[in-house]
């Protein structure tokens, strides 16, 4: 959450040191790069993500829009131990231990539709939005040895800034805190429901963070603004 506030915080000085007319009725495409970090409790490393915005301006002040972010990250394998016996099978299936963690590949599509504010300027208009979607998280099959995937609600916040560059063209800055509801941090582990998940000497090993039902993510992203009939 600090390191959104913080990106907000430098987004609105550039705004008042600068001060793009947005027309009423227009539509807008912006395609954005940047990256998303979950919070610790997660399990889920910082990755790239990709975005694609579209916006329809009701006002120059008021505007509506549809989201699409896509991402392919990790999970967070020191979260995640498991032990694997080898050796003499006759000896309670082996007779030597060998302890491990587990990740995998992470696959998150989050869309979502949302109501966006803006102060329109001359070369930059500075904005807060916010709204509802929907996430879908895709785990790798061949580590589960099984097709498994979660979806439920997603909410976002956030704020950012248009910078014009000519009539159809802009640069936007973007930060935003992206949150999935219903989370469950177990699907993660690739040997959950599996005797060698039971470790016997746990105080041996880190322990993960709390689970939470929730995970936050901050979206940074820098995006390439178009809008086909052309602005003010």
């Amino acid at each position: 959450m600090n390191r959104v506030l913080r990106s907000l915080a430098l987004l609105a000085v550039s705004a008042g040191a600068l001060g793009a007319q947005v027309a009423n009725r227009q539509f807008s495409v912006t395609t954005r790069l940047g990256t998303i970090t979950p919070e610790r409790s997660a399990s889920l490393e910082a990755t790239a993500l990709i975005g694609l915005d579209t916006e329809y301006s009701l006002t120059k002040y008021f505007g509506v829009g549809t989201s699409i972010d896509v991402s392919r990250g990790y999970s967070t394998k020191e979260d995640f131990l498991t032990r694997l016996r080898y050796g003499n099978a006759g000896t309670a299936s082996g007779d030597s231990i060998y302890y491990q963690y587990v990740g995998q590949p992470v696959g998150v599509i989050n869309v979502s539709g949302w109501a966006l504010a803006r102060y329109p300027g001359k070369r930059l208009s500075p904005y807060v939005m916010g709204g509802v979607g929907n996430y879908t998280m895709v785990l790798d099959a061949q580590v589960m040895g099984r097709s498994t995937r979660a979806n439920a609600l997603s909410y976002t916040g956030g704020a950012g800034v248009w910078i014009k560059l000519g009539d159809k063209v802009g640069v936007q800055l973007d930060a935003r805190s992206v949150t999935y509801t219903n989370y469950n941090r177990d699907i993660l582990n690739p040997a959950l429901g599996r005797p060698e998940l039971a470790t016997p000497f746990p105080e041996d090993f880190p322990v993960a963070p709390a689970k939470k039902n929730s995970a936050m993510n901050t979206v940074l992203t820098l995006g390439f603004r178009y809008l086909p009939g052309g602005g003010n």
